[in-house]
This record gives C-alpha cells, structure tokens and sequence, in this order.
C-alpha cells in the first residue's frame, strides 16, 4: 500500500507540474489532475482530500527538495561553513524561483490558498525543511550542537520560504549576506573534522 501511495503522489505531483506550465492555478482542477495523472478521481481525493489539499502535499515536497539542496550544498564544501552556507542559500532560492507552482502563485491575479500556504499556514513547511537540513550541522563535519543546530536550519528555512511570495532580484548576494550573519556564529559553535575539510 506504501509504495502505491509513493507512485499515486508522485503521479498527481508530475500532473500538476506539467498542467501549471500550462495554465493558471485557478484553472486546474481536479478532475484536470487525474486525467493527466491517468489515475481516477476517486484516488486522486483518497490521496489528498480536495485541490487545497494536494497544493499542500505539494508545497511539502518543495520543501524538502529546496532544503535537501542547502543540505547538499553545505556537506560540499567541508571546512568552509560560509561557501557551503552562501551556495546552499542560493540554490534554494534558485529553484524556487523555477517551480511551476511558485511561478503559478507570483503570476496573475492574487491566489489567497496559495499564498497562505507560505505564510498563515507555513509552519509545516517550516517545520519538514528544518527537519532535512538540520543533519548538516550535526552529522556532517561541521558537529554542531542539537540546539544550535535545530535554530540555524530553522531560521534558513524560515528566510528562504519568506522570500518565494517576494524573490529578491540579486540572489546571489542574498545569500552572501545571509551567510555572512549566519558563519561566524557556526564556526565558533562548530567542531570542523579537519580529516574531512582536507580531503
């Protein structure tokens, strides 16, 4: 059942996607997703309950995807907290500039349910992307506190979500800058593993 779910979401997400590059948000339906998703309607509201519901799902997903990225990013660049930290940063805001549900939420007319997504009911969002990134203060070579940690992926995950309804036009130096503040911070909480920083 498991891994049926796991296919019926990855379906309904890629339906979504390909419908979004193609029309506005408030001309998807439901019915519009399962039939491009090739899968009944009955499943698709099994799945997610109403069309607010799989924008959720969906927003969820972005999350993790974004914060994995950061994740990556900074586990990349061992030794070096600010370049991990500014190209982590980047990609986010990066990719969520490029997502077909984010560009649908920035474009036309004001779309209430989408935007509160990202701002009345974030938390969720907030809360999944700590969870991802958190692991890349603590288990990588940086061996940052728990709670140091906890409060560094949160605050990320929180500035890069406040930043999809408002893109800033210099992404790069967004993330310079927040890196900037963030760093010193870690490195003087950080243990650097040095065998990993110079391999």
């Amino acid at each position: 059942m498991a891994d049926a779910r796991t296919t019926n979401r990855t379906l309904a997400f890629a339906a979504l996607t390909s419908l979004l590059r193609g029309r506005d948000w408030s001309e998807v339906t439901m019915a519009d997703v399962a039939r491009e998703a090739k899968m009944s309607r009955q499943t698709l509201y099994s799945a997610f309950g109403n069309r607010q519901g799989l924008a959720k799902a969906y927003a969820l997903q972005l999350a993790e995807t974004f914060a994995s990225s950061v994740r990556t990013q900074i586990e990349a660049y061992p030794g070096d907290i600010s370049t991990g930290l500014s190209s982590g940063i980047q990609a986010f805001l990066s990719q969520s500039g490029h997502d077909p549900l984010i560009i649908a939420l920035l474009s036309g007319e004001t779309k209430p349910d989408l935007l509160a997504l990202i701002s009345t009911e974030a938390e969720p969002l907030i809360e999944r992307a700590t969870q991802v990134l958190k692991p890349a203060f603590t288990s990588s070579w940086m061996h940052i506190e728990d709670n140091v940690a906890r409060w560094t992926a949160e605050v990320i995950a929180r500035v890069g979500i406040s930043f999809v309804s408002s893109p800033p036009k210099d992404l790069s130096g967004i993330a310079e800058g927040l890196a900037t503040i963030i760093a010193p911070g870690l490195e003087a909480a950080s243990v650097i593993d040095r065998s990993a920083a110079s391999s």
